[in-house]
């Protein structure tokens, strides 16, 4: 469900350029005039905010997506070989830009990608002047029968390169869905799009700037999860909830999780250890039944809210969540502080059962606010605590 969820505003914007790309011939002379200039527009707009929000990946992107729209506007890809440099290595460096971490825009880290980029450039920008025969011929030479090709200008060579970088994309994307991936296909496509109507500015207006859209909400969806998203267990954190609770209104339940002896535990085996526990319990939150939506509340405390339940509706689930808890063995991999080398199997990996207890409270309880009611609830974690732990107490 998750990467359906990234790619659905992609696959909205894609069939929105479609229907600009369609009917911008209707549009008034002078509305398709000025739209000429949002490209340019979107781009300032997107570099502002990738270098404020210091995003390299999408910094990255929008520099192809400002290349692409230069190369074609001012007619620098005219020529066969031109025309493959340009639609060879756009594809080629998405991939590549998608591949590496984020490293920040200003730092030495991001070396790397301004390598990328610059090499690329340097050797078009001399294939531009000196035209070499072997280079042309490895670029422009129809390795199979043309006829199955005459549906566009793309040398075959450099649809290969096109494709396996869309491959690359695509496996990037299945294997770590997140909204740069999502971005990333959307952009590679509207790339290929441009790249078969060559210098029609009609396309390169809609199609730029619809890239450019997408490289926008990859920003403001990052963003967004910043705001949002616990970074270690990747649930909601207290901000998220804190809005949830200026809307929810009528019956409801509040839920409070701890985790039994985490401080000791954290001493025990070391805060890495302790920070893959609560990503194991966040995992077990997220499959909570009754509709019970788990936040990370913070430090070892989590929240889970069930809306339109009563407490005896929802404390089934919540000791299913607690069972499921206890019953999932943790392995904790021990390595010997001297030299970081790995015990023997035996000693290395240990098995420990991680608990947690829960209070909880529901909103039928005379009160004024669901702070309260989670007050209620946290009490009730207390006396879950006093009374043995790795239970549910109301």
């Amino acid at each position: 469900m998750q990467p359906i969820k990234q790619l659905v505003p992609i696959v909205i914007l894609l069939g929105l350029s479609a229907y600009a790309y369609q009917n911008y011939g209707n549009l008034p002379k002078s509305l398709s005039e000025a739209l000429n200039y949002l490209p340019l527009m979107l781009t300032a707009t997107t570099m502002g905010l990738s270098i404020h929000f210091n995003r390299s990946t999408v910094f990255f992107y929008t520099l192809l997506i400002g290349i692409n729209f230069a190369v074609f506007k001012y007619g620098w890809a005219t020529s066969d070989l031109n025309y493959a440099l340009a639609t060879g290595f756009l594809p080629i460096l998405m991939l590549i830009f998608s591949l590496l971490p984020e490293r920040g825009i200003f730092s030495f880290r991001a070396i790397p990608a301004y390598s990328m980029l610059l090499l690329a450039l340097g050797f078009s920008v001399w294939g531009y002047k000196h035209n070499p025969p072997s280079l042309i011929e490895a670029l422009t030479t129809d390795w199979l029968p043309p006829r199955y090709f005459d549906w566009t200008r793309m040398p075959q060579t450099v649809l290969a390169v096109s494709s396996i970088s869309g491959l690359g994309l695509t496996l990037l994307f299945a294997t770590n869905p997140s909204t740069h991936g999502s971005a990333a296909l959307g952009i590679w496509l509207l790339l290929l799009v441009q790249f078969h109507f060559q210098q029609n500015p009609q396309s390169l207006t809609v199609f730029s700037s619809m890239a450019l859209l997408m490289c926008l909400y990859a920003i403001i969806q990052e963003s967004w999860r910043m705001a949002y998203l616990d970074e270690l267990t990747e649930l909601p954190g207290r901000r998220a909830l804190r809005e949830k609770f200026q809307s929810i209104g009528g019956l409801y339940t509040v839920a409070m999780l701890d985790v039994d002896h985490f401080k000791q535990f954290n001493d025990t085996y070391g805060h890495d250890t302790g920070d893959a526990v609560l990503r194991m319990i966040a995992g077990k939150m997220r499959k909570v039944s009754g509709s019970g939506m788990p936040y990370r509340y913070g430090g070892e405390e989590f929240t889970v809210l069930f809306n339109g339940k009563d407490i005896h509706q929802a404390r089934k689930y919540l000791e299913g969540l607690c069972k499921a808890i206890a019953n999932s063995p943790f392995v904790i991999n021990r390595q010997d502080r001297r030299g970081g080398q790995k015990r023997s199997k035996a000693k290395a990996h240990k098995t420990v059962q991680v608990t947690v207890s829960i209070g909880v409270a529901d909103s039928n309880k005379p009160v004024s606010s669901p702070w309260d009611v989670m007050k209620l609830a946290d009490k009730a974690l207390y006396r879950a605590k006093k009374r043995g732990r790795n239970q549910v107490c109301s």
